[in-house]
């Protein structure tokens, strides 16, 4: 770990001398990790210089690498930790969309499954979820937008439903395009949304996450697309469904690498969240 933080710190500092001051060592010591984890790497990963030190292609693309080393490093730390106190360790995450919904839930009963296992929450994009997912960083995901990756299985577990709601209208053809709030919230929904309401498809304005849209609504009304979970909470603010306008549907995820799929806490996990969306609470 102290050729991995040398190394980042370098790729920062671009200087020896400036790198040895933040760290606290002799600028001799610098070189002698970057030297040494060049030797283990077989690469040279950077070119000196009275310029200073400028990494080389290998050094840019081993950045990923390092950044990745230590951040499971200090997962690891963390997790080793915390077995200490319990009988196991769990790391989830939901899409932003889930996490005022679904995700409490599904905390809520894999604390009470599970009473000795250490469990960390949190809500992210499917992208990074996927990514934290292949470097081991998350164990399961439940995400909008998969990206197959051999060493991750991705299961349908869940189609979400989107309504449209106005504060004004109750038909498709009184909604003010003025006052139209578009749902951008995935590919998937946008695409479903151009082709389902082609008249609708150009507003001024288009937001990229639900919580954002039903904000607008609550604090200047119009319309716009908004979680079915989310429906009842909205009708007390005074908007309403409209009534001829279709639901859209968007595809739901879970990811977990295969090689944790046969853990204890992964299927306990897995099958908790299948209980949760048999019951029809969050969609289909």
């Amino acid at each position: 770990m102290d050729l991995i933080e040398t190394f980042l710190d370098l790729m920062e500092s671009r200087s020896f001398h400036l790198t040895a001051e933040r760290l606290g060592i002799t600028q001799s010591t610098v070189s002698t990790r970057i030297r040494s984890l060049e030797s283990e790497l077989g690469s040279k990963l950077f070119s000196r210089g009275r310029s200073g030190a400028s990494p080389t292609a290998a050094g840019k693309r081993f950045e990923e690498h390092a950044r990745s080393i230590k951040a499971s490093w200090g997962l690891a730390r963390q997790e080793l930790g915390a077995l200490d106190r319990h009988d196991g360790a769990l790391r989830i995450a939901c899409t932003v969309s889930l996490a005022d919904s679904l995700l409490p839930d599904w905390m809520d009963d894999l604390l009470d499954e599970m009473p000795k296992l250490a469990l960390h929450v949190e809500a992210d994009y499917s992208p990074q979820m996927i990514d934290d997912i292949a470097f081991g960083n998350l164990d399961l995901g439940l995400l909008y937008a998969p990206r197959y990756l051999p060493e991750i299985q991705f299961e349908l577990v869940l189609k979400q439903q989107f309504v449209l709601v106005s504060s004004t209208a109750r038909q498709i053809s009184d909604i003010d395009l003025s006052t139209y709030v578009r749902a951008g919230y995935t590919p998937s929904l946008e695409k479903a949304h151009s082709e389902l309401l082609p008249a609708l498809s150009r507003p001024r304005l288009s937001v990229g996450l639900d919580m954002i849209a039903m904000a607008r609504l609550r604090r200047h009304g119009g319309s716009a697309y908004v979680p079915r979970h989310a429906l009842d909470d909205l009708l007390a603010s005074g908007l309403q469904p409209v009534v001829d306008a279709p639901a859209i549907e968007q595809p739901v995820y879970l990811a977990m690498h295969i090689r944790r799929r046969f853990n204890t806490a992964v299927r306990t996990a897995a099958k908790s969240l299948r209980a949760l969306i048999a019951t029809g609470k969050y969609g289909s």
